[in-house]
Order: C-alpha cells, then sequence, then structure tokens
C-alpha cells in the first residue's frame, strides 16, 4: 500500500529496465493503467515532449516480492500523443535506508559535478520519498541522478531526514532551479502534530541547508493539516504556486468508509518577498475537486514545467497541472458508499487539467432528470440524462470584493443534490465547491446592479432545487443561500 501523506562510494541503482504492461486506464486519463495504482507525478516539458515520473505499484527489479511503490517514466508527444512504453526506473534497495515505498518522485535538470563520488558529472537529479519502516513511517527525502531520465544513480544517505520515528516524516519535495547549475531551493512536508512546509537550499544538489517554515497566512483555516502535491515558481510574474489538497470528506458521509484520496485541489499563489514573512497572504485562485471534474479523487496534482523548475512552459500564461485522480467517475445517481469504491487505490490514474487565469466566472446551472435535480458549476453525468432546467447566475472561482461566501454541492441519499454555505454540507456528502458570492446580508451596493438571489427550495417530491424565485415555482416558499452574479 503507498504512503502519499502523503566514503564516497554511493548506492548505485543502474534497474534493468523494466516493462510495465500495456493495460489502458479509463479513456481520458493522461497517465495511468487498469488494476494498478497510479498517482503523484513530475512533469518536465520541452518543446512537444512531456517527460513524466511518478510513483505506481510495479515489481521491484531488484526484488521481485516487492510489488508496492516505484518510480515509472514514460515520454509523450503533445502534437502527435504518441507515447512511450512504460519503465520502472526507480525502485528500493534492499536493506537500506530506502527499501520501502520509493515513492513521490520530482525531477529537475541542471549541473550536478561529481555529487556521488564517481567523476561523472550529471543532467538529471531525481527527489524521492522512502523509508525503511514497514509501517510507512519515518520516510526520509533522498536523491538519485542521472543523465538520461531513465538510469538513475541513487546517493547513499537521505538529504533531508525524518525528525522522529513515530510519524510520516518528510515528504512531498519541490525544487527550483537557480542557476541551470546545482543552485537550487527545495520545498518539502515535515510531518509531526501538523504539517508544516519548509524551504531548504543547496549549492551542490546533495547537502541542504534548512532556510525557514513557509507562511499559513490565508490558506484554508478549515484545513488545519493542509498537505500539497507541488509547488512552481513562475520568475516572470515572481510568485510561487502550490497545489494543496483538500481535506479528506467525513467517513460518516462516505458509507462509514475513509477515502483513499482527497476529493479537491485548491490551487494558490503568493509573493516571493512573502513565502517565510506571511507579509502578504497566500491567494487562492481556483479549486478542482469532485464538483469540477466528476472524479470521486483528485489529490497530490504535479504542475508541468519547464526543465529548471519554471512554470513559463507550454501555453503558459495557462498553468497545467496533473492530479491524481480516482477513475471512472460515479454515476450522478450512485449513493455514498458506492462512490467510495472508486475511490480504491486501483482506481487512482494521472489526469489533467488547466488553470487560466482568464476563466474568471462559473455558470451556475440548474439541470433536471424526472423529479430529481442537480445545481452545479461543474460536471455533469453524461450517462444520467440530466436536462437543463435554468441558468441560475454566474459565481466567482475565488473570493473577490464582497463576493466571499462559499457556495457547495451537496448530496443526500442517491439523488438529492442541495447547495450549502456549509463546508461540511451538514454532514451530507460533499460533491465540492460551487464558486464564491455574496452573502444573504449583503450590502445593497453587493446585491445591486442585476445580483441574483439563490434561493434553496424542496421539490413536491422532497428532491431540493435552486431557484431565482422566493417562492420556489409556486412551491413552499425558499431559504436565502446568497447572490450570484447576473
Amino acid at each position: 500500500m503507498p504512503f502519499w501523506k502523503y566514503s564516497l562510494a554511493c548506492t548505485i541503482c543502474l534497474l534493468a529496465l523494466c516493462s510495465c504492461g500495456s493495460d489502458e486506464a479509463t479513456p481520458g486519463t493522461f497517465v495511468g493503467r487498469a488494476g494498478r495504482y497510479d498517482y503523484s507525478p513530475s512533469v518536465i516539458r520541452t518543446g512537444n515532449q512531456v517527460q513524466i515520473w511518478w510513483c505506481g505499484m510495479a515489481k521491484n527489479p531488484q526484488k521481485a516480492d516487492q510489488d508496492t511503490d516505484a518510480i515509472l517514466y514514460q515520454t509523450i508527444d503533445t502534437q502527435t500523443r504518441k507515447k512511450s512504453s512504460r519503465v520502472v526506473v526507480l525502485a528500493e534497495t534492499p536493506g537500506t535506508w530506502d527499501q520501502v515505498f520509493t515513492c513521490n518522485p520530482r525531477v529537475i535538470r541542471g549541473r550536478f559535478a561529481d555529487p556521488l563520488g564517481d567523476g561523472t558529472t550529471y543532467t538529471y537529479a531525481m527527489y524521492y520519498v522512502a523509508t525503511a519502516s514497514g509501517a510507512g513511517l519515518q520516510n526520509n527525502i533522498g536523491v538519485a541522478f542521472s543523465n538520461d531520465g531513465i538510469h538513475w544513480n541513487k546517493y547513499k544517505n537521505p538529504v533531508i531526514s525524518a525528525s522522529g520515528p513515530t510519524d510520516y516524516g518528510v515528504g512531498q519535495p519541490a525544487l527550483y532551479n537557480l542557476d541551470g547549475k546545482s543552485q537550487m531551493v527545495m520545498f518539502y512536508e515535515d510531518t509531526g502534530a501538523t504539517i508544516e512546509h519548509k524551504e531548504a537550499t543547496t549549492n551542490d544538489g546533495v547537502h541542504f541547508t534548512d532556510v525557514g517554515t513557509l507562511t499559513r497566512n490565508g490558506l484554508d483555516p478549515n484545513n488545519p493539516s493542509l498537505s500539497w502535491g507541488d509547488m512552481a515558481y513562475d520568475p516572470k510574474t515572481h510568485f510561487w504556486y502550490a497545489a494543496f489538497d483538500s481535506p479528506l470528506r467525513s467517513a460518516a458521509s462516505t458509507g462509514g468508509e475513509q477515502e483513499h484520496g482527497q476529493y479537491g485541489i485548491q490551487l494558490y499563489r503568493i509573493p516571493d518577498g512573502s513565502l517565510l514573512s506571511g507579509t502578504e497572504p497566500w491567494q487562492l485562485l481556483a479549486t478542482f475537486d469532485t464538483n469540477t471534474t466528476g472524479f470521486e479523487s483528485n489529490f497530490l496534482a504535479g504542475f508541468e514545467k519547464d526543465q529548471y523548475g519554471s512554470l513559463d512552459v507550454g501555453a503558459y500564461p495557462k498553468i497545467q497541472m496533473y492530479p491524481s485522480i480516482a477513475t471512472p467517475p460515479p454515476r450522478w445517481d450512485d449513493d455514498a458508499k458506492t462512490a467510495w469504491e472508486d475511490s480504491d487505490l486501483v482506481h487512482w490514474d494521472i489526469g489533467s487539467f488547466v488553470w487560466d487565469p482568464s476563466a474568471t466566472r462559473l455558470t451556475l446551472t440548474l439541470y433536471q432528470h424526472g423529479a430529481d435535480y442537480e445545481t452545479t458549476s461543474g460536471y455533469v453525468d453524461p450517462s444520467g440524462g440530466l436536462k437543463v432546467s435554468a441558468t441560475i447566475g454566474h459565481l466567482l472561482p475565488a473570493p473577490q470584493g464582497g463576493a466571499t461566501i462559499a457556495f457547495y454541492n451537496c448530496k443526500s441519499g442517491k439523488k438529492d443534490y442541495f447547495v450549502s454555505t456549509d463546508a461540511a454540507c451538514g454532514g451530507a456528502y460533499v460533491v465540492g465547491l460551487e464558486g464564491y458570492g455574496y452573502p444573504p446580508r449583503a450590502s445593497a451596493a453587493e446585491a445591486a446592479g442585476g445580483s441574483v438571489a439563490m434561493y434553496s427550495c424542496p421539490s413536491s417530491g422532497g428532491a431540493h432545487f435552486v431557484s431565482k424565485d422566493p417562492a420556489c415555482r409556486g412551491g413552499s416558499p425558499g431559504t436565502l443561500l446568497g447572490y450570484a452574479l447576473p
């Protein structure tokens, strides 16, 4: 089971390349295999070529009975969509600090002069997470070096070590190369009673010095153990971007079973000068969750970067992310327990989504299926027979001005979808964030200018829907949720 919370001599790991089979994942996924988990990617784009390393279930070439976490690799041409064969490129080394759960790779290019004491200069560094603990505790961050991205030589010791034996340890590294050589900054998670995010620097790719702890100013106060998938820098705007995971849904809302992966990702950014000081807060930009994508799990996203860790690549200023997802999406009328089953590890693949800074409005639409309704700003099950009933209005993807109230898509039972301002949906199943609007007690100025009042209405059959009409189409009087934009 994966844990994702998440002398000059070196340990050599020139793996005999291992093909990972030809079973394809659900159509539409970026990378994946049927019946095997794949998640937590590291992505480098050069022109039309994407190189992707990720954590997946695979046999260890050095220990055939070890069929758990390993690092896999594939290249993809973004124009032709041609993919290379998948291969295992890094796995556990028996009898060492990284003999269990080799995972969470982050690959960066540079010029690393003799880091292993073998006289070789390398052009790739892979930072990865592993442990010697079969319980998945006391994880450390190690590094391996390569000149082709496929054949890797490991440094013998961890470069960032866990502080104690009873916690998860350290993980989720993210790198940025400052000089195109080996002067770099690393961000990583340190997991104890809470999760802290640390910054460390290096001049040789091996020896790191801690600089400080990243600010939490502006981050979601409802998620005290906020973890992330990746972090990246935009040298044009001098912002750091981070893809934080939402908390897990309450087990009581998912059929009594705890989900395997978080249901959403929140994209934040912060000015470079505020990263440690918190002088300016983190700014929420967008949320990608079940309401947005339809997938039961959306977590541990990796940013598409250039070879040195910059976001100025591809379709910039759009930002490309590759989330870990659970496929296929559940049906719109599945109960919570059935949907939970779709989050199982064997359903984990790697998907694709884009943050477009020019997309500033989310359309909130009411759909109908017989006597049932769903109001959503995102995904609609194409097999569900849902038809557009009305356009309610528009919401913002993040708080802005007086539009500070979050509206959530919630679900009770199999078909009763309703919208709430409670992030926990009152204990019901949380589908995800609809967007942000104005509160019920908005000032006249905020609620003016054609703003749309949104009422939560019960139907005669007991299902809920959202209406702009306070009389709820002649039924029972509605409850004012707040205001949307026209």
